[in-house]
């Protein structure tokens, strides 16, 4: 399974509507209407899936989380 697949099955977890396609210039607050609870709940759902955890201080929420595409290539450079 791609990342996209990955990131488009925890963002369907999190959602009251279903996401068909995950597509790159997608905003996850305007486009998609995530208030801060679901941002949390679905960073939640990325580091289950991916089995890691965020870290506060070193990486930017508010790029990483900004699209749906800034968000599949932190996730594809994350090494």
């Amino acid at each position: 399974m791609s990342i996209e697949e990955r990131v488009l099955n925890c963002l369907n977890k999190v959602l009251s509507t279903e996401v068909d396609t995950l597509e790159p210039e997608r905003k996850l607050r305007e486009d998609l209407e995530m208030d801060s609870l679901a941002l949390v709940m679905f960073q939640v759902e990325i580091e289950e899936e991916f089995r890691f955890t965020f870290d506060p201080i070193e990486d930017d929420f508010e790029k990483i989380f900004a699209t749906c595409g800034s968000l599949c290539h932190y996730l594809e450079n994350r090494g």
